[in-house]
């Protein structure tokens, strides 16, 4: 498996990270990690860094699978996922890699972790398993991610946003709970907002497979990014 994992998401890969610089002058001591869906990195994570850069810190859209390697249909997507989520290990030592790749240039500032349906998970894993991460971010993310070996081994400082829709197939009430009560025990700072009439895939403008629980909303979208703003807002100050 690990040589599989190497060969796909490591081995002769070029990757160029998309960063957008903050907009707005004066202080700038965050560093948003973006991590994108199952799809790799697109024009949408790009834009969303640029939106986050003008609320005045830098925002790196992560180039996950490499240029050229982004997988076009949705069985190639999940076969991705799937071998990218299958060890803690591997997974987190990649992360641990892009991390350091997009945040070389900025030592000072703290690192905050955001992402989307897959990359939402991978948010939550950089949060709870990267030491220097002090934030993670959820948009219409999944709730099966992995657990600290222990309870000293989580970074039990970061702090959490998840912003769910409340009737997202792929979340069940259960994962929810058991999210919720596994950062309440490390005794991290979390919140998870839910929007009613809203599931998967809120904030991808492509999004329009109701029958399938995906659909995109502007107005929750909207929303959602206030909540981003907000959180980063209260890093930045804190």
């Amino acid at each position: 498996m690990s040589h599989k994992f190497d060969s796909w998401f490591k081995h002769n890969i070029e990757r160029i990270h998309y960063r957008a610089e903050a907009a707005a002058t004066g202080a700038n001591g965050l560093n948003v990690v973006i991590w994108p869906t199952f799809a790799g990195l697109t024009e949408f994570e790009k834009g969303f860094a640029d939106a986050v850069a003008a609320l005045g810190v830098t925002a790196t859209a992560v180039d996950l699978y490499g240029q050229g390697q982004n997988p076009e249909d949705l069985d190639a997507r999940r076969e991705k996922m799937g071998l990218l989520l299958s060890e803690p290990q591997p997974l987190h030592r990649l992360q641990r890699e892009l991390t350091d790749s997009v945040c070389r240039a900025d030592t000072d500032k703290l690192i905050v972790h955001v992402g989307f349906c897959m990359g939402e998970r991978l948010a939550i894993e950089a949060g709870l398993h990267l030491a220097d991460s002090v934030g993670a971010v959820s948009f219409h993310g999944l709730m099966s991610f992995y657990r600290a070996e222990s309870a000293e081994r989580a970074n039990r400082k970061t702090k959490i946003l998840v912003l769910n829709g409340h009737s997202d197939p792929l979340i069940s009430d259960e994962d929810a709970v058991a999210a919720k009560q596994y950062w309440t025990a490390l005794g991290i700072d979390w919140q998870f907002i839910d929007f009613g009439g809203t599931v998967h895939s809120f904030m991808l403008p492509s999004a329009n497979a109701p029958e399938r629980g995906s659909q995109y909303n502007p107005v929750v979208a909207r929303r959602s990014f206030q909540y981003l703003a907000d959180f980063l807002n209260e890093l930045q100050t804190a």
